[in-house]
């Protein structure tokens, strides 16, 4: 009797603890699933869809753009970057939050950035030329360049910028996606540069020229160019009547300027634009003719404006053909600044 209680005993137990571990193994799937969604929740990301409007430049053909996405109160100042292939955007994810961004197109060497972390100050910058330690202590470069840097033309540049923008948390079952456009904008303009009837000209001379007083940076943010200003070089070329042909690429005139402004911003009667014409002679001497054409610059109506010159007077050259390369002995510069 007391062997079978026993036996029972044990069965008991045995449908107690099956019953126990039954119960059990109801409970943990439901807590695991709890913590995994305790887990999807914080992060809560939002799907965007990342558009340009290229209505300003339907011909534009970046190979790729970059978005900055600046989120307000983020522990880290640094902003979250995206690239893209091509000119159509895609889709990035974002923690939800009050955000500001900036884009530009990222198919260039010639630029620089400076304050990377901050909407308003981000700029993108004209990267010294390359032969700028050798031209600045050089000649060539003199007079009128005075302390701006030597700095290489931009390639094409299309900048946009949204002040502040709203991403909301979705809800689980929402497919929904938010949608930035960035109205993009060109902020590169073409500069020519003719002059007509130059006097004792000749091919064995060799031209090329300087302009100050150009703009160094842009800032998408505040949709203006920086406080420094540069020196762009180009040549010039012969024309079939006879004159001389030049063009640069620039970021505009003058600092502290509207990207898309025609006045002078900060400019000062201190800091002209002021045009360099620079000849090689034949017989290896060379030759400067300084020009203020602030006045040009300032009343295009178009920011791609055209420079004119008339009758700029080479000399002569004293002997030799061919062209000479020599940056040694310069002869007297003519001076037209301030007319």
């Amino acid at each position: 009797m007391k062997l079978y209680s026993l036996v029972a005993l044990r069965h008991a137990a045995g449908r107690c603890l099956t019953l126990l571990a039954a119960l059990f193994s109801i409970f943990i799937p439901s807590a695991c699933n709890h913590r995994e969604f305790l887990y999807d929740e914080p992060s809560g990301r939002a799907t965007v869809e990342v558009m340009f409007d290229w209505s300003a430049d339907p011909q534009a053909s970046p190979r790729g753009m970059t978005v900055y996405f600046f989120r307000s109160g983020s522990k880290s100042r640094a902003p979250i970057a995206y690239d893209f292939k091509g000119r159509n955007g895609g889709t990035v994810s974002l923690t939800p939050g009050v955000y500001s961004a900036i884009c530009h197109n990222s198919d260039s060497d010639r630029h620089g950035f400076v304050d990377q972390d901050s909407y308003d100050d981000f700029g993108i910058r004209l990267n010294d030329h390359r032969n700028a330690g050798n031209l600045s202590n050089s000649s060539a470069v003199a007079p009128h360049s005075g302390d701006e840097r030597i700095a290489h033309f931009p390639d094409s540049m299309w900048v946009a910028s949204i002040p502040m923008f709203i991403i909301e948390a979705p809800a689980p079952t929402d497919t929904h996606r938010e949608i930035i456009t960035f109205a993009m904008q060109p902020v590169v303009h073409h500069y020519t540069f003719l002059i007509h009837n130059p006097l004792n000209f000749n091919n064995s001379i060799s031209v090329s020229a300087s302009l100050s007083g150009m703009a160094s940076t842009v800032h998408p943010g505040r949709s203006a160019t920086g406080d420094e200003t540069v020196t762009h070089l180009f040549n010039m070329t012969p024309t079939p009547d006879g004159g001389l042909f030049g063009e640069i690429l620039t970021f505009g005139h003058c600092g502290s300027g509207d990207i898309n402004s025609r006045d002078g911003g900060d400019d000062s009667p201190e800091k002209p634009h002021v045009l360099v014409v620079r000849a090689s002679l034949s017989d290896g001497q060379n030759w400067t003719s300084s020009h203020d054409v602030t006045d040009q610059i300032h009343g295009s109506r178009v920011p791609d404006c055209v420079i004119r010159l008339d009758s700029i007077a080479f000399p002569k050259p004293t002997g030799g053909s061919g062209f000479s390369p020599s940056v040694g002995g310069w002869i007297g510069s003519q001076e037209n600044v301030g007319m």
